[in-house]
């Protein structure tokens, strides 16, 4: 069985004129779009502040009011608190952490750790 190898050939131009820009992928363009604001909410800036409500208490910062307390707080009151899942706390205690917080573990005697903040920012 002989084998045919084949190679295409170059892209010809006429002369004097020059090759045609390549278009971009529909994907992209699509893309592009979405990150778009509409028009109407891009220009309409005028009453932004006003119309909307005041921001509540972000959950970090109730995590942290609750970290702060004399008795400190378990995993279970946080997740209660925040909606949240154990892994999830924990990384928010993590952050802390990074912030700059001392947050100490200690273990009651039912056996549950309870987080506080020892010192801080």
């Amino acid at each position: 069985m002989k084998t045919k190898t084949t190679t295409k050939p170059a892209k010809k131009t006429q002369a004097g004129k020059p090759a045609k820009a390549k278009r971009k992928p529909r994907t992209q363009n699509r893309l592009a779009r979405a990150r778009r604001l509409p028009r109407a909410a891009a220009t309409d800036t005028s009453d932004a502040s006003t119309t909307s409500a005041p921001r509540g208490t972000s959950k970090k910062a109730t995590i942290e009011a609750l970290v702060r307390r004399t008795e400190g707080a378990a995993i279970t009151e946080l997740m209660a608190a925040t909606g949240w899942q154990e892994h999830s706390v924990r990384a928010a205690l993590t952050g802390l952490r990074k912030a700059g917080h001392a947050i100490s573990r200690e273990r009651d005697d039912g056996g549950a750790s309870r987080y506080r903040i020892t010192q801080g920012i």
